[in-house]
């Protein structure tokens, strides 16, 4: 009934889709404080740290009231610097739930549970966007020697068409490896032998060798990829990578942040990397180990079911194939903080319509397996422009005598449409977000029973009840000290004393609908309390009188 809710309320509000751009890390400022001083009651920003370049790292806080003793969800958006679409859907999810925030069922919603809005993580590498020349970039500000040199930035990207922009580069040579798509000469792919393809063309990014090593464009401005950088899977001397793991302040505020937060639930994470379309599976000989590199068998039965709830309330087809990386966050966020983390990039190419009745009988041909050819044929129907440069020559100084020319995909197309295009998908998201807050656990304390025994004793007995559709923790939580345990508790004033029976019990998480019977013997009259619950669930507690 809740979720049927929501989605009533938020139709209501739907907002006009945002016009524009993506946003510069001002601009991106400036709307965050908007949106605090419209809901001042309702939010809270502040700045968990700096990024190398100076910029602020905003976390936005979503609830009424003491937001750090209720349930919490976790949304980090923007360590990877190329996916702008991630960071423009966590903030659409802060707008559209806080316009609706007048509404009873979101002002419920608000009441009982705190979001943690994290943003942009890697304001450095996003900001290139709006920077000249534009250029994907996943680095931060921090100065890196990647070719190992002694060097700083001596061989960064060059503008050599004036366009504004970084492409790639095509150069024709005997030795090439590249020829163009026959499903789109836009597009280059690999030749393949093995079909009588010979290569044409060498492929580079656009730039020259300034340090004159063979290598094009390998160490410019732009130093750590943030979602290598953390302590799951560390690739230990990468590129991108580090000096250590999480050696980057950005990634340090948001793990100080998490670990100082018991009351967080689950994180959600707007990434290139997808585990919510299709969960991940249960490996045996990936958990048996002394370090467990696969899901636990009964969180992999929870991300089951999640990824089924997120498919049924976003209704988005066909993602394709997206395996986390080494160091990321969503992995270091389940292995080693403990908590359910999920991660969805929010927008993909839609898979291609299949075509009217065209070929008279004959085969309709099959949609292309390059993702290039997809997001171009996607482009076209929908019009979206500035997203290819056309093939344009050049003279390039590491090339003599050789046909080089400019051009291909406009850096940031391939994971970030239009902002028009995210308003739909920013109501999905809230949808079932809105979903998973309710089947989130719920402690309650039922069947309570006081009986009087000789010697001044009271036999207290109840039941202890998870009436979630969710656990009230991981599995893989019981393995990391900071994750809270479930705690029963029976609280005694002056004069009382439990005789039988533990005072305080810690166990392991619930499942859903799982309950425990808990008994106790107490000597003495008056008032206790029991109380149920971590701060992950909330705790419910209940008045007792001793006979």
């Amino acid at each position: 009934m809740l979720t049927s809710c929501f989605a009533v309320v938020f139709n209501a509000v739907a907002q006009t889709p945002p016009a524009g751009t993506y946003p510069s890390a001002a601009q991106l400022s400036s709307r965050l404080k908007a949106i605090t001083s419209r809901y001042g009651t309702l939010t809270n920003l502040q700045s968990i740290g700096k990024s190398p370049g100076g910029k602020d790292v905003w976390l936005l806080t979503v609830g009424r009231g003491k937001t750090a003793q209720k349930p919490a969800i976790a949304l980090v958006a923007g360590l990877n610097g190329t996916h702008l679409a991630g960071t423009e859907l966590a903030v659409q999810l802060a707008e559209k739930l806080l316009a609706a925030s007048n509404q009873d069922s979101v002002a419920r919603l608000l009441d009982s549970k705190t979001f943690y809005i994290f943003p942009s993580v890697n304001p450095d590498a996003q900001e290139q966007f709006v920077a000249k020349p534009r250029y994907e970039r996943s680095g931060n500000g921090t100065d890196t020697d990647d070719d190992r040199d002694g060097r700083l930035n001596e061989d960064p990207f060059e503008d050599l068409n004036k366009d504004g922009l970084i492409t790639q580069i095509r150069v024709e040579d005997p030795t090439g490896t590249f020829i163009p798509s026959k499903e789109d000469p836009r597009v280059l792919v690999k030749a393949d032998p093995a079909k009588a393809e010979t290569g044409r063309y060498l492929v580079i990014s656009e730039g020259t060798d300034n340090d004159k090593d063979g290598a094009f464009n390998e160490d410019g401005a732009g130093g750590v990829a943030l979602d290598k950088n953390f302590t799951f899977d560390y690739p230990i001397f990468v590129p991108g990578s580090g000096e250590m793991a999480v050696s980057e302040p950005e990634d340090r505020a948001l793990l100080d942040f998490l670990y100082k937060a018991p009351n967080v639930y689950a994180v959600f994470t707007f990434s290139p990397h997808n585990n919510l379309s299709e969960a991940p599976k249960f490996d045996r000989t990936k958990t048996t180990k002394r370090i467990i590199t696969g899901v636990m068998e009964k969180d992999a039965t929870v991300g089951d079911q999640v990824s089924k709830l997120y498919n049924s309330q976003t209704a988005l087809k066909d993602a394709p194939p997206m395996p986390p990386t080494k160091g990321n966050f969503v992995q270091t966020a389940y292995y080693h903080y403990g908590r359910f983390s999920f991660s969805t990039p929010g927008w993909w190419v839609p898979k291609a319509a299949a075509p009217a009745d065209t070929t008279k009988g004959k085969t309709a041909p099959k949609p292309s397996d390059n993702d290039d050819v997809k997001f171009l044929k996607w482009a076209d129907v929908h019009k979206v422009s500035d997203v290819f440069v056309d093939w344009k020559p050049i003279e390039h100084p590491d090339f003599p005598g050789h046909k080089a020319e400019v051009g291909g995909i406009s850096p940031f197309a391939r994971l970030n449409p239009p902002v028009s295009f995210l308003n739909d998908i920013a109501d999905k998201h809230l949808k079932f977000m809105t979903a998973f807050v309710r089947q989130m656990p719920v402690i309650d304390v039922v069947n309570l029973r006081t009986e009087a025994l000789s010697g001044g004793l009271t036999r207290v007995t109840a039941q202890v009840i998870n009436r979630g559709l969710l656990p009230t923790g991981s599995e893989i939580g019981d393995r990391v000290r900071f994750v809270p345990k479930m705690k029963i508790e029976l609280k005694t004033s002056t004069g009382q004393t439990v005789v039988s029976g533990r005072k305080r019990i810690l166990r392991s998480p619930m499942a859903a609908g799982e309950s425990m019977e808990v008994t106790f013997l107490v000597s003495g009259t008056g008032r206790a309390n029991l109380e149920a619950g971590n701060a992950m669930t909330g705790t419910k507690s209940i008045d007792i009188t001793l006979k």
